[in-house]
């Protein structure tokens, strides 16, 4: 019997990529691709399933007992991935430098389940089984992770009773600040936006951490994904351009401006048209994508599949550009209403 069960959708960012690392205004949108995540009873053990990485794994429950609240007790409403890292990798036998999919998973999920046990339920540990499902590809910008970890944060709160249904907006803050952490587990430095509209959902405007303004929905325009299905990694990508940005600070900086001034200027045209196609507006934006999608190669986050996707959209007039850390995963183009029929 299902005791409870949580969902969060995918994400696709529209302008800011790795700008938005560097504390830049981003612009993001949820998308109607989910993980979900059920638990059910168990008599003895904590397990894992999550079909789409072909990973079971079960853990007795006493386990966990490398684990233990501070005499103190806890001042931060949430317990920094780091500082239970060290027992999750020793006691589950884990290496934290893995890029396998499967072993991010796991540290994410025990430092979810360990972590708010510790924080929320006073250190009890319940046997059960969580059952994960998605319908997001794996690696390829939409957000995979960032849906996981929101998931597994909400459902794991729940249980503890730390959040309830319905949720205000400081459960989704502790929501969003759980699945955070988790993702530091699996890119290393991400830069929050990907977890916080998993959480919340719409689109908004995103700059140092924090929202400036959100949007429910996106005025009516069609944005097509398309999935180069060449795998990346997200902390590798973010890594290379840290890298460029080391060696060529004054050249990377200004790149890093503009792309924020393209994030800026592109939330002010949803804010001020209900409607992107048919009008000037939407050639604007069209053009804002062709300008990101350039600056964004120039920072070395293209690859030939993606710069592919952006001559075929171009060859039907249409923009394109990566969405999330490139180097492959997914295109977006613009498309006006009533285009795309012939792509």
């Amino acid at each position: 019997m299902v005791v409870c069960a949580a969902s969060a959708p995918g994400k696709a960012i529209i302008h800011g990529e790795h700008a938005v690392v560097y504390g830049k205004a981003a612009v993001a949108a949820s998308v109607d691709l989910r993980t979900r995540v059920s638990c059910t009873e168990h008599e003895s053990l904590v397990v894992l399933q999550a079909a789409d990485l072909d990973l079971v794994v079960a853990w007795p429950v006493s386990k966990f007992e490398v684990f233990s609240v501070p005499e103190e007790g806890y001042a931060a409403t949430v317990i920094p991935s780091a500082s239970l890292l060290p027992e999750i990798c020793s006691g589950f036998e884990i290496d934290p430098d893995s890029s396998n999919h499967a072993d991010r998973s796991k540290l994410a999920f025990l430092f979810l389940y360990a972590g708010i046990a510790l924080r929320h339920n006073n250190g009890c540990f319940a046997p059960a089984k969580f059952t994960v499902t998605s319908r997001l590809p794996l690696g390829a910008g939409l957000g995979s992770s960032a849906s996981y970890s929101t998931a597994l944060a909400a459902l794991v709160l729940a249980r503890c009773r730390a959040v309830k249904r319905p949720l205000t907006s400081g459960d989704r803050e502790l929501i969003s600040a759980w699945a955070f952490q988790a993702e530091c587990f699996l890119h290393g430095q991400p830069s929050g936006i990907d977890n916080t509209i998993c959480t919340h959902g719409g689109a908004l405007l995103f700059k140092g951490g924090k929202i400036c303004d959100t949007l429910e929905s996106i005025p009516a325009y069609k944005v097509l994904l398309v999935n180069t299905r060449v795998p990346r990694n997200t902390k590798a990508m973010v890594a290379r351009l840290m890298k460029r940005h080391d060696q060529f600070p004054e050249i990377v900086k200004p790149v890093l401006e503009s792309i924020e001034a393209i994030s800026e200027t592109f939330w002010k045209l949803l804010k001020t048209s209900r409607e992107l196609a048919g009008n000037n507006i939407f050639y604007k934006a069209s053009e804002l994508v062709q300008m990101n999608q350039s600056l964004l190669n120039c920072l070395g986050a293209g690859h030939p599949q993606l710069d592919r996707v952006v001559a075929v959209a171009a060859s039907h007039g249409l923009m394109a550009k990566l969405t999330g850390a490139g180097g492959g995963g997914c295109a977006l183009v613009l498309c006006s209403v009533g285009s795309g029929a012939g792509m």
